[in-house]
């Protein structure tokens, strides 16, 4: 810490050591820096804390969306397809809200008047689930690989104003080095948000619905890692420059 700010992970620590790997490809090599995970972690939860106010009011809606996804199809029988997209668009909005309030503290200068972006985030998750489904269909190893080279796609998307295929050609692009730290981080989220969800069918594997306590207990852990997921995202955009995709101090 200095003057009040905070060292990138990448470029302001004295003596940090980044690890290298290298495999060879025949006519090169491929690299990969593993050193991004601990400090973009770290960072994340710093960044969560100085928006505490915006991430409480996510969090809590999330939560209570989450409760309500589970609940549905008991309260609303035929009903609940209505509220599963209505949830589905709803989180796509928070995740939109996240993004934006992480970016805008981080100095980014976002597109004037401010644009939500769902239509566009919807896409981006669309084809991001689509390829990394395919890719774990695949060896498993492909889906995670492009979970981590697509992982920054959509604070792209918000903080550079560019089209789903823009947006995740250049996560695509910027990620070719640092890609092993953020599948980690990616899984690391992945994990937390559906670990609860998975453990939560071998508490009542008969399908039986369980009670509301239960469920909220649930979701309060599952969606605390997505919405991890979701400042991580735009922790790691901010970490390797922002626009441009050049080193920068990531805190401010």
């Amino acid at each position: 810490m200095e003057g009040g700010r905070c060292k990138s992970p990448l470029t302001g620590w004295p003596g940090a050591r980044h690890p290298r790997a290298h495999i060879s490809d025949g006519g090169g090599s491929l690299q990969f820096d593993a050193s991004l995970f601990a400090p973009v972690v770290r960072d994340t939860f710093a960044r969560i804390r100085a928006n505490s106010s915006i991430f409480g009011s996510i969090y809590l809606a999330a939560t209570l969306a989450g409760v309500g996804y589970d609940l549905s199809m008991e309260i609303l029988g035929d009903a609940a397809l209505l509220y599963y997209v209505a949830f589905m668009f709803f989180m796509l909005f928070l995740q939109a809200c996240g993004t934006i309030a992480i970016l805008e503290r981080g100095g980014v200068a976002l597109a004037s008047p401010r644009r939500w972006r769902i239509a566009s985030l919807f896409g981006i998750s669309l084809l991001v689930g689509l390829g990394i489904t395919f890719g774990l269909l695949l060896l498993i190893l492909p889906g995670l690989f492009f979970a981590g080279r697509w992982y920054l796609a959509a604070p792209i998307l918000f903080g550079e104003d560019l089209s789903v295929s823009e947006a995740m050609s250049e996560s695509w692009d910027r990620t070719e080095q640092y890609w092993l730290s953020i599948t980690i981080i990616a899984i690391v989220a992945l994990v937390w948000q559906v670990g609860p969800l998975a453990a939560s069918l071998f508490v009542a594997p008969g399908g039986d619905p369980a009670s509301w306590p239960a469920i909220l207990a649930v979701n309060a852990v599952s969606q605390a890692g997505w919405l991890f997921g979701v400042a991580a995202a735009s922790t790691v955009y901010l970490a390797l420059g922002g626009r441009g995709g050049r080193t920068q101090q990531i805190f401010s």
